[in-house]
């Protein structure tokens, strides 16, 4: 199947569950986040390259007269004669080719701190990717709530409609009968067309509303259907977000910057390798070649480079006091995230049981005002306010229901904990 596209049974619904585990993999965001992994695991694999020897070939061809070159070309092609004249020399062609081996002894620990910095940003990478994953598994359980609010709007509408038609119907005859006045008719009418309208905008609401889930979890063309349903997760009653993997991102960047502090410092040390190398040189002036080797050791140490060192450190220095603080910022963000889901899920529950009453008792304040209203005891703008209020009742209490969804996952996310609980092992 390719990436986007949705080709499954067109008649099985995406639950929650479902939609979750598709993210996992499908969403753009996660599917970035994998892409900066794989970047990271090739950082280590050149930091690891570092203590590797290097085998290289090299190959070149010359002709000249300058009399050096041609010297050492004819020594090299073992092609010397006692009857050349130095004072007129020819001009002589040189094939070389070369295997060059250099094996590093030495770098000032420059090399174990590079590749302790990539093993660190790798694992970073790692903790990176599980928050991205996390954050789209938050934002895929808000929109699918979004997505059952908005059909709950539409019920609540639908159901607001059909009430104003009926109460039309019934201002109708009573207008036929001279017991109401135009005014009041047409007061029901413009009412009915208002629900209409909200009907329209609830159901626009609802499209946009799976498009946007439709969006997260990556998906292009096809049939997409949404449940009805959705699992309801135990609130958790922990306070501890130790396990956020954002922290654990934080603590291996900071890892990191310590290791390119220690490989900055390094700068200060010598650098000692072996080498290697073997030569074949081969002319067609003598028709001759020959084969030489060259091995030895070298140490190079800069005694004074500009204060490019010395900037290094510094820079590196300040990198790793940056990471520091942004280790302390974003527990301290966490924190607030935290605290501030676990306010809105208290705040979502109270007005969850305040909505309930709200819409029991709406719903007894419609029938009685409908039922005085048929018997010409209540004005047209008595009905029309009840049955107004039922609706944004019914409304808000479907608000508050998504809210509590949502305000759960948040909290989930901020504890660093998977949307939905394990299922039981079978």
């Amino acid at each position: 199947m390719a990436a986007g596209v949705w080709s499954g049974a067109a008649a099985e619904p995406w639950t929650l569950e479902r939609a979750l585990e598709y993210a996992r993999v499908n969403n753009p965001d996660v599917r970035l986040a994998q892409h900066r992994l794989s970047a990271a695991r090739a950082g280590l694999s050149q930091a690891n390259a570092a203590f590797l020897p290097r085998l290289q070939f090299q190959s070149s061809y010359m002709r000249t007269d300058n009399p050096m070159q041609v010297f050492g070309s004819i020594l090299n092609q073992r092609a010397f004669s006692a009857s050349l004249d130095f004072n007129d020399v020819p001009d002589v062609d040189n094939l070389n080719a070369k295997g060059v081996a250099t094996v590093p002894l030495y770098a000032g620990g420059r090399n174990a701190a590079g590749r302790a910095a990539a093993k660190a940003r790798q694992t970073a990478a790692g903790h990176a990717t599980d928050a991205v994953r996390q954050e789209v598994a938050f934002e895929v359980t808000r929109a699918f709530h979004t997505v059952l609010k908005t059909r709950q709007f539409i019920q609540a509408t639908e159901a607001g409609v059909r009430a104003f038609e009926g109460n039309l119907a019934i201002a109708r005859k009573r207008f036929d009968a001279g017991t109401l006045l135009k005014a009041d008719v047409l007061d029901v009418e413009v009412r009915l067309g208002q629900a209409r309208e909200d009907l329209v905008r609830a159901r626009n609401a609802s499209a946009l509303a799976e498009r946007a889930l439709r969006n997260l979890l990556g998906i292009e063309a096809g049939e997409f259907i949404v449940a009805d349903t959705a699992p309801a997760p135990a609130a958790p009653q922990s306070v501890d977000y130790a396990g956020r993997p954002e922290l654990a991102a934080a603590e291996q960047q900071r890892r990191a910057a310590e290791a390119e502090a220690r490989r900055a410092r390094g700068g200060y040390l010598p650098n000692v390798h072996v080498f290697g190398s073997l030569d074949y040189d081969y002319g067609w002036k003598y028709d001759d070649g020959g084969r030489s080797y060259t091995a030895g050791a070298m140490l190079q140490w800069d005694l004074w480079d500009g204060s490019l060192t010395r900037a290094r450190v510094r820079e590196a220095q300040a990198n790793l006091d940056a990471a520091c603080e942004a280790q302390r910022r974003l527990r301290l963000a966490i924190d607030l995230e935290a605290e501030h889901a676990r306010i809105s899920l208290r705040e979502a529950q109270e007005r969850l049981a305040v909505t309930e009453s709200v819409v029991a008792h709406a719903s007894e304040s419609v029938e009685l005002t409908r039922s005085r209203f048929e018997q010409g005891l209540a004005l047209s703008t008595q009905l029309i306010d009840a049955e107004t209020a039922l609706v944004a009742a019914r409304v808000r209490r479907a608000e508050a229901e998504s809210n509590q969804g949502i305000a759960v996952a948040a909290l989930r996310k901020a504890l660093g904990l998977p949307q939905l609980d394990p299922a039981p092992p079978r």
